[in-house]
């Protein structure tokens, strides 16, 4: 009898794997009844990168995306599953459904994900799989998941018909309300930043788009016809819709803010995740015509360029960084990648090799996720290509924090300055031991924010002078201004020079009333129609909001009176106000929440869940110092500045917590005076 050769077993073992492989394979297509899933348990770290890579290389991605702080990443494949991978790649867990589920969205907060499915299965579950319910109906065409899954929508449409069927559901499953429409082509749900979330969506009528948004009780906000929602902002302050070569923003209450005729029809509109009045349309164009442009809602188009045909865009968390892709550009299936800065201008490029089809952002800020055709998803890490950049700005801090220090032979003054956004941002200048501080005050607001802080002057021109008289006794300042002051163009630049000129007139106390004159003539106008009710009174602030803010590559705090239209202006709901301010910042977890304040005479204690920690990574570089620094001064500031309070301290899950060596400390003593955003 002959003896079996060796490789004879080989043949037996690599046989037995295909015959394996077809039966794994086989079961994944036999049909499965659509209230069933089959989860398939996290793997072992050492080997859950490399199954991932296996199991998934032959599947198609239908939907893929990332939470804020990219600590999941959410896909579906035309294999009828659904997978969340860690920032790792490695699988955390699988679900299987009976029919393709072509839509799953994770929550901004990473700790929800809900699937909709072609069968009509709406799936709901926490990350963890510890909470989950499921709905049936028609076939789920869209889904919708507020950034910490409070809300939930979906869009189911008839299969013979072209009505869509929108539900309105609780984080616990309760169906609020049902609304009926045309076909819906796109849905979205507006932040928790905002005071109340919308639903935003587009739908036929008679093969027409509408523009639609109503409230979290099924009422309609406003319609528009013929207009297809293109873009929302990040918490849904603006939002975009085209119709034909048309483009037009709305603010959140649906009011036109900007509107321009393009030379292409739009395909890919952006808002710039920093700066919701920049946005960036792409568009086919024929020939070597410009088809990428970028825009201020304000100044107007900033710069345009030709990029590849069919590429994708993402900006960087800080919305510094555009980047862009296209495999179209090669025969081969390689993509091309290149990063332009807030000029359009190239600064790297590179090639990968494999088809990406689709780019997602996150908040992290280096991360970006792409997936491929053949459903490989990897990470790139934007972090050596732009350190290899050279920037301008690159010596100046990205914050200064609140200050106490003051020699005794130097004043200081605060002015207001305008950042991106048209916000109104106090800085604090030292003007050295001046005789008159409103004097020089003034005068350095004429004279326009320092280079590199990435601020704007508020009075345009350079040239503007003025006199100023004060009477001690009536607490009365006037001021002879020059013609430039009233030659400000536009009544939304007259408002904001002249409360810019308010403000920073009203760091000093003794200041009651201001007068504007010309000619020793009171002002009935300022700038170029703005009303005037003279005397002017100079600001007070009756419930102050620290806000953090940011600007090109800067944070600053911003003042902001707590809504007056809210009865219930106590600390804790003035504090919950800032931490929702905080949470719109890239670095800042989208669940971190205020559990309570513990008031007692000797301090307040801030009471915050676990995921602050987050904000103090263990290796400390200088930017993440100060980025925690911004959000303690945030929350300290408005304590102090809404109580008696002489020492704020912070907790984490009603404990003590001290962050790595190096950070600042958790608790505060209150110091007058105190300096926001001094300048260095």
């Amino acid at each position: 009898m002959k003896k079996a050769q060796p490789f004879y077993y080989m043949i037996i073992i690599a046989g037995i794997f295909v015959v394996a492989g077809i039966y794994l394979f086989t079961i994944q297509l036999i049909p499965e009844p659509e209230h069933t899933g089959v989860t398939i348990d996290p793997q072992d770290p050492d080997q859950g990168g490399a199954l991932y890579d296996l199991w998934f290389s032959s599947a198609a991605i239908y939907d893929l995306n990332v939470d804020h702080n990219l600590t999941g990443i959410l896909f579906s494949t035309d294999n009828k599953m659904v997978s969340l991978l860690d920032q790792e790649r490695k699988l955390r867990w699988d679900r299987s459904f009976a029919t393709a589920p072509k839509e799953a969205k994770i929550s901004t907060c990473g700790n929800y994900v809900l699937t909709g499915t072609e069968g009509g299965l709406l799936f709901f579950t926490s990350t963890d799989q510890n909470h989950y319910w499921e709905k049936e109906g028609l076939p789920v065409g869209k889904v919708a998941i507020s950034p910490n899954a409070n809300w939930l929508a979906a869009a189911r449409h008839h299969e013979d018909e072209p009505i869509s069927q929108i539900e309105f559901f609780s984080r616990d499953g309760e169906k609020k309300w049902v609304l009926e429409c045309g076909l819906v082509k796109n849905l979205y749900l507006t932040s928790e930043y905002l005071d109340q979330a919308s639903i935003i969506y587009t739908h036929l009528q008679d093969d027409q788009p509408v523009f639609t948004a109503v409230d979290i009780d099924g009422e309609e906000l406003w319609s528009y016809e013929g207009k297809y929602l293109a873009a929302v902002s990040r918490h849904g302050s603006r939002m975009a819709a085209k119709e034909d070569n048309n483009l037009r923003v709305y603010d959140s209450q649906g009011q036109t803010l900007w509107d321009i005729q393009l030379p292409f029809e739009p395909n890919t509109v952006m808002f710039n995740p920093q700066n919701y009045n920049r946005l960036l349309v792409y568009g086919n164009q024929e020939g070597a015509d410009e088809n990428l442009y970028y825009y201020d809602l304000n100044d107007g188009l900033l710069w345009k360029k030709r990029v590849a045909d069919g590429s994708l865009f993402s900006f960087t968390a800080d919305g510094q960084y555009l980047l862009s892709s296209s495999w179209r550009h090669y025969r081969e299936d390689y993509t091309q990648m290149i990063i332009f800065d807030r000029q359009g201008e190239e600064v790297n490029s590179w090639e990968v090799a494999m088809r990406v089809e689709k780019l997602v952002k996150s908040g992290h800020p280096y991360l970006v996720v792409v997936g491929g055709e053949d459903g490989y998803i990897d990470l790139i890490n934007l972090e050596p290509l732009l350190s290899e950049t050279e920037n301008d700005v690159a010596t100046v801090p990205i914050y200064n924090p609140v200050s106490t220090e003051q020699r005794p032979d130097e004043k200081k003054v605060t002015i207001y300055f305008i950042d991106e956004n048209s916000n109104l941002i106090p800085v604090t200048r030292s003007i050295g031991d001046a005789d008159d501080p409103i004097q020089v005050a003034i005068e350095e607001l004429v004279r326009g924010p320092a280079r590199g802080s990435a601020l704007y002057r508020t009075i345009p021109q350079k040239d503007a002078s003025f006199d100023i008289s004060y009477s001690e006794e009536e607490g009365q300042l006037w001021l002879e201004l020059s013609l430039e002051w009233t030659e400000i163009s536009g009544a939304a630049q007259s408002a904001t020079a002249l409360d810019s000129l308010l403000l920073t007139i009203s760091s000093f106390s003794e200041v009651e009333d201001v007068v504007l004159t010309l000619d020793d003539e009171p002002l009935e106008f300022f700038g170029e129609d703005l009303a005037l009710d003279q005397p002017l009174n100079p600001y007070k602030w009756n419930k102050p909001l620290y806000i953090p803010v940011m600007s090109g590559n800067r944070y600053y705090l911003k003042l902001r009176e707590a809504d007056a239209g809210n009865n219930d202006l106590e600390l804790q709901y003035l504090v919950e106000q800032t931490l929702k301010a905080c949470r719109s910042l890239p670095f800042v977890p989208s669940n971190l929440e205020l559990i309570d304040l513990r008031i007692s005479r000797e301090q307040i204690q801030i009471n915050l869940n676990q995921p602050f920690q987050s904000v103090f990574p263990e290796k400390v570089e200088a930017q993440e110092k100060l980025q925690a620094e911004l959000i303690l001064d945030a929350l300290f500031m408005t304590v102090f500045e809404n109580s008696r309070a002489q020492r704020v301290e912070v907790l984490v899950e009603g404990e003590r917590w001290e962050p790595p060596v190096g950070y600042p400390s958790l608790g505060r003593f209150h110091h007058r005076p105190y300096f926001i955003n001094p300048e260095q």
